[in-house]
Parts: structure tokens; sequence; C-alpha cells
């Protein structure tokens, strides 16, 4: 009995050949890969990137951290902020440890309004559970709920289950889970 496989979807993408992620700046993949990201809008509630680029970063792990922390360092723009903090994201899911180090470096995002930066913030600090975005995670999941909107995405929905994560984790200090019954 001959059993023939059945490909639902299939995505083919040419990738350019680049080096090897190294420390250095600026990265040839990194910036390709900023430059194919397409943030989501009204039509669409994803954001649109190279996904065969964004596993290819990941796979370097902790080596890839740098060249995306130092993209993110001279980010001005909410397009390229998201692109980096996805890849970040990407990483962590990759498995490389001390991802939460970066926290100096994209704190500077924490007060943004943008609900594409958030929504990526949140879901690193929910994987590395740093305990100085908590109050950061807090400010924005309530100043959201003041001023709500849901097109194309609702970022609470990742903000506060971020929160969450914070309170279930078993180390988390006291003053986290005080700061809600306050």
């Amino acid at each position: 009995m001959h059993i023939q496989p059945v490909v639902f979807k299939n995505f083919y993408s040419i990738s350019p050949a680049y080096p090897a992620v190294h420390e250095e700046a600026p990265c040839q993949m990194v910036e390709h890969f900023k430059k194919s990201f397409v943030l989501p809008d009204e039509k669409v509630n994803h954001a649109v990137f190279d996904e065969n680029l964004a596993q290819k970063i990941a796979s370097y792990k902790e080596k890839a951290v740098n060249p995306v922390l130092n993209m993110l360092k001279s980010s001005e723009n909410e397009k390229d902020i998201t692109a980096g903090l996805f890849l970040l994201n990407r990483i962590i899911d990759a498995g490389a440890k001390n991802v939460g180090d970066t926290y100096p470096i994209i704190s500077r995002f924490n007060y943004s309004k943008s609900h594409n930066v958030q929504v990526m913030l949140a879901g690193i600090y929910r994987k590395t559970l740093v305990p100085d975005a908590f109050g950061p995670l807090m400010t924005m999941f309530l100043k959201n709920s003041q001023n709500p909107v849901q097109i194309p995405f609702d970022p609470n929905e990742e903000v506060g289950g971020a929160i969450l994560e914070y309170l279930r984790n078993k180390n988390a200090p006291e003053t986290y889970k005080l700061s809600l019954k306050a």
C-alpha cells in the first residue's frame, strides 16, 4: 500500500543566500527581514513577513540577539520596532537563554502608544518575566482600558495574558499580587 502525503498549503519563498549571523552590526539578514516586514492594518490583523528568514535568524539563538538589539537601538518607527521585537520573540521561542537581559534596551518602548509594539513587548515579557516590566505592563493595560481600540486587534488580550503570567509565577513578589488588590 502506497500512501501519498497531502499538503494543504505550500509556501515557497526564495531567500537570497546570507552570510551567517555575527555579532557585528548591521546584520544583512536582520536588515532584510526589517524591509520585508509589513504591519497589520484594517484589512489584515496580522503582520506579513518572510517566515523562512525569521526562522533562520531565530535558529542562531544567542548569536542573533545582538544584531537584533543593534537594529532596535536605532529604530524610530513602529514598523522597524515591531519587526525587531518580533524577532526577539522568535529567538526566545527558539530556546535562547538570557534574553531578559535585553530589558534595558527594549524598555525604551514600554510607553509606546502603538498596539503592535505593546503586543510584541507583552509577548517578550510574558516569556522572560523580567520583574521591572510588570509596572509598564499594568500601565499599558490601564491606558488601553481607558481608551479601547479593537481595530485591527485588541492589544489588551496579550498584555493581560502577560500580567496573568506574572501573577501565576511561583517566584513573583507579593507586591505584584498586592497591586491588584489595591
